[in-house]
């Protein structure tokens, strides 16, 4: 008999990514895990960060292949990319991760692959995100998530639809009636941000605890924070609730809120040579990810090659 495999795991949106756009190594990683449990599921704002960040980027690098022609030219402007903040360092790594998908050949041969493939990944990407797992979960009933990639044919032209929840339609965006069903977890996970230290509160727990305050009280006001947008992680741990274990790149918000929702987290370094890091939520300590993190950062900072 086979050795018998662990319960239900979350995908959040980072893990989601690196199955299209990371390195061999990783992927081979990722499908070693989800290969370990019985089943699978990730939820809509996943699904609509997928659609925000890496399709988006798709299809920024087809505006600029069109322009240039050129497949070493794209991957020169994106390496031209000027800026540290966040946004940016992540706009040029998937950017970066995204052409490394392309390779082998002269130039125009590329030129001709990357075309394919980012047209490829726009047409198909979220049909692609939903079938990689075993379900996609629907509780937030993010109304931007729900709204697919629209090819405008010839132009070439593709609508994402909204960003914002504050700009759907009265009555489409479901973030109220899935904030007021996870009230309890909601306190929670507003108990365990404030008693971090300062110096462990990163931005996005800061603007998660902000948010959690305001709407405990006043859950009507949820859509005016646009939260999908600016509290996705706080989001996508309320849409990972009840399951086992929660499977990420990113350990500095979801070390606190698997804590908090009393889950098994499961961290994918950077490093493709080194193990996944698991964190039974039994266990009452776990490793130091802020120092992990920093070296994650400086690791993963672009490199170009000669």
């Amino acid at each position: 008999m086979g050795k018998k495999k662990s319960g239900p795991l979350f995908l959040d949106t980072s893990i989601q990514i690196a199955r299209v756009v990371h390195g061999p190594k990783t992927k081979e990683r990722i499908r070693n895990r989800i290969a370990q449990h019985d089943q699978t599921s990730t939820g809509l704002v996943s699904r609509q960060e997928f659609k925000r960040r890496l399709l988006k980027e798709a299809e920024y690098l087809l505006r600029i292949l069109n322009k240039y022609n050129s497949f070493d030219e794209v991957n020169q402007h994106v390496i031209r990319l000027w800026g540290q903040w966040p946004g940016r360092v992540r706009k040029r790594n998937i950017c970066l991760q995204t052409l490394a998908q392309v390779h082998g050949g002269d130039d125009k041969e590329r030129t001709e692959r990357l075309s394919l493939y980012l047209r490829s990944l726009l047409v198909a990407g979220l049909k692609r995100f939903d079938q990689q797992v075993d379900s996609v979960r629907q509780d937030a009933n993010c109304a931007c998530a729900r709204a697919d990639v629209v090819e405008k044919v010839p132009l070439r032209k593709y609508n994402f639809g909204p960003d914002r929840c504050s700009d759907t339609r009265p009555g489409q965006c479901g973030v109220v009636a899935f904030l007021q069903t996870r009230t309890d977890a909601c306190k929670m996970i507003l108990e365990k941000i404030r008693s971090l230290k300062p110096a462990e509160k990163t931005n996005d727990l800061t603007q998660a605890e902000e948010f959690l305050q305001e709407i405990l009280f006043h859950p009507e006001k949820a859509v005016s924070y646009n939260p999908c947008l600016s509290t996705g992680d706080l989001l996508i741990a309320l849409e990972s609730l009840g399951i086992e274990s929660f499977y990420t790149l990113n350990s500095a918000e979801s070390q606190h809120l698997c804590r908090a929702l009393k889950q098994t987290l499961i961290v994918r370094p950077i490093d493709p040579l080194k193990e996944d890091v698991v964190c039974p939520q039994q266990e009452k300590k776990w490793p130091d990810f802020g120092q992990q993190e920093k070296s994650s950062a400086k690791d993963a900072s672009p490199k170009i090659d000669n």
